[in-house]
């Protein structure tokens, strides 16, 4: 039996709810590849099935895929922009550039490896700071700020690289020489970065990317602390170090902020230990 078959033999979906998707395919494994890739399904070959959230289904060969005529099935993504990179690099066609809905969801139509036209559907995000540093060497810079906070590379090269967590933009860098059509970003003759902390927040393995900074050898600014001290103050309540990067940026790394867990505050248990 099936995964499908085994989710179909338990309790029924809703009334009126919207359960089981059949997709025409040419390439069953192509389209399998593709699913998985750009929207994260569970895909079995085997039984050419797939598992969504909230939807099983099945890819067939025996109905023709149409991208003109007939329902399209719109499928809910965190980030528009890195969704149809991966349609593309992953043997899909993006029909028309990403369209504002009212001002709150991005909606593209993409056709997939067989033909169907499928609708993509993604919030519109809050504005996201995407601070950009002048570097000396930018292959160099973007090496420790991966291994110092995990970042992933999603430009490389060395003139201009983007740095993402998690998929999001966080950092840019840009070497000082290189003009592109802008001219240079910045005189690399007057210190670099005076009166600005690059902050990196909400950083859930905080000892860790301590530890990470030491083995980078980072100039120290300022140690580890709590900001503001304990039982001083109604700031964050986070922990903070304060580096330098290869640059001479300040670079700020500070845990999650805890403010809102102060009130009422009782050991964990942890019941897995039980």
């Amino acid at each position: 039996m099936s995964s499908n078959e085994q989710r179909l033999a338990g309790p029924h979906p809703t009334h009126g709810q919207m359960g089981y998707l059949q997709l025409p395919a040419l390439d069953i494994a192509r389209s399998g590849a593709f699913y998985a890739a750009v929207f994260g399904w569970k895909v079995d070959n085997t039984y050419a099935s797939f598992e969504a959230p909230g939807m099983i289904g099945q890819w067939i060969t025996d109905r023709a895929p149409s991208s003109a005529t007939g329902p399209v099935v719109w499928i809910f993504v965190d980030q528009i922009a890195p969704t149809l990179t991966r349609v593309i690099a992953n043997g899909g066609t993006v029909q028309h550039a990403p369209q504002l809905d009212n001002g709150e969801r991005w909606l593209a139509e993409i056709d997939d490896p067989a033909g169907n036209r499928i609708g993509v559907v993604a919030a519109v995000r809050p504005v996201q700071p995407q601070p950009l540093l002048a570097v000396r060497d930018v292959e160099a810079a973007s090496n420790w700020y991966q291994q110092l906070l995990g970042f992933q590379s999603d430009h490389g090269g060395p003139h201009y690289e983007r740095l993402l967590s998690n998929g999001v933009l966080v950092l840019q860098l840009h070497e000082w020489e290189t003009e592109h059509d802008h001219g240079r970003v910045g005189d690399p003759n007057i210190e670099p970065g005076n009166g600005v902390l690059v902050w990196f927040g909400e950083v859930t393995d905080f000892e860790a990317a301590v530890e990470r900074a030491e083995r980078l050898n980072a100039t120290i600014v300022l140690p580890p602390h709590r900001n503001p001290p304990e039982g001083q103050g109604n700031g964050p309540g986070h922990r903070e170090i304060w580096i330098k990067d290869l640059d001479g940026y300040t670079i700020v790394i500070a845990s999650p902020d805890w403010r809102s867990a102060r009130v009422n505050v009782h050991p964990f248990h942890n019941p897995l230990t039980h």
